[in-house]
């Protein structure tokens, strides 16, 4: 392995998507369990003084809740057979959040706000990426989506246009080509009207999901990080622009860390060891070689956690360790950590106590 490491970035997009979805639904509902954890103590503390009132208002809270977790479960279910019919039934049922394991109010509302976001989530991403296919299999199991079933009595235009319906308000060019072939008598022209709206949803849909793609891919390679134990300057607002770049780094590294800069041109990603300085420091470090080869080792491991939310990078150009300096940047044009930020403080305070 090497320093810099430059990778070709491809995702594919549908499990890259659901893979969000499902972070971001854990997330949600990780942190409503954490309020519904210290709402349980305050609770706990004055139980004593709790009302009956309160308490039978409480009990009708849970049965609505518990409605609506039935409702999402059962709307999960259905995009589960959606999701079959494109090999994605897994994917869907994984992405579903723990349940909590206590039942109460507000866990349970954690709980019912998570599963209604996600069924949200996977409604849209599954209706985009089956939009732009089309078969037997998967215009059966998208009838209970689109309305397919009241097809025979919808104009050739809205038979279409159900596919993008998700999408909301119909773009202007496509209503007046809608227009245009409802009001073509059958033939020639109307075949070809159909085929051309037909293209024009589909590249609607697949531009729609392109634009979706670029903070999933974002929020995959985010909380990969996380998971694999580094501290991650937050990516979603700061990887797809022009020059994008985020830095990442273990607790204990001291003034080293990893920067990823996208190129969203060439879909092309450069990662690289850098170190953080004063200004006007310029010295090196035998420490620098210690810490491309520490990088080096570890990045197959993140290869091969994005690759499970369908994330892939192909090395495309390598420079062993020591090849090249490690780039010195100035500390205060770098993100601030946990750790290196309590160590700077205690080495200032040392400077001043010596003075």
């Amino acid at each position: 392995m090497s320093s810099p490491i430059t990778v070709g970035v491809r995702a594919d997009a549908v499990v890259t998507l659901l893979a969000a979805a499902a972070i971001r639904a854990g997330q949600a509902v990780a942190a409503g369990y954490a309020e519904a954890d210290r709402l349980r103590g305050q609770h706990a503390e004055s139980a004593q003084h709790r009302a009956a009132a309160q308490h039978t208002a409480e009990q009708h809270g849970l049965a609505t809740l518990q409605a609506e977790i039935a409702a999402s479960e059962a709307r999960l279910q259905s995009l589960a057979s959606l999701g079959a019919a494109m090999g994605l039934a897994e994917r869907v049922q994984a992405s579903q959040p723990q349940p909590p394991a206590h039942r109460d109010q507000a866990s349970l509302a954690a709980y019912a706000r998570g599963l209604a976001a996600l069924a949200d989530s996977l409604q849209q991403i599954l209706l985009t990426e089956a939009g732009q296919h089309a078969s037997p299999a998967l215009d059966t199991a998208l009838a209970s989506f689109t309305h397919a079933a009241d097809a025979p009595r919808q104009t050739a235009s809205a038979r279409l246009l159900a596919r993008s319906a998700h999408l909301g308000e119909v773009p202007i060019e496509l209503a007046r080509l809608a227009d245009e072939l409802d009001a073509c008598l059958p033939g020639e022209r109307a075949e070809l009207l159909a085929t051309e709206l037909r293209l024009r949803i589909q590249q609607q849909l697949k531009a729609a999901q392109a634009k979706a793609l670029e903070a999933a891919t974002a929020l995959v390679i985010e909380q990969s990080l996380k998971d694999l134990g580094y501290q991650v300057e937050e990516v979603a607002h700061t990887l797809y622009v022009e020059g994008g770049a985020v830095h990442f780094r273990r607790p204990g590294w001291g003034d080293y860390m990893v920067r990823m800069r996208l190129d969203t041109q060439r879909h092309s990603a450069n990662f690289n060891v850098i170190r953080a300085v004063n200004e006007g420091d310029n010295e090196r470090s035998v420490r620098d070689h210690l810490a491309e080869d520490r990088w080096c080792s570890e990045f197959p491991a993140l290869m091969q956690a994005l690759e499970a939310r369908g994330v892939m990078f192909n090395v495309t150009r390598r420079i062993e360790p020591g090849d090249l300096p490690v780039q010195l940047v100035n500390r205060d044009k770098l993100p601030q950590f946990a750790d290196e930020e309590a160590h700077h403080s205690a080495q200032t305070l040392r400077a001043r106590e010596i003075k």
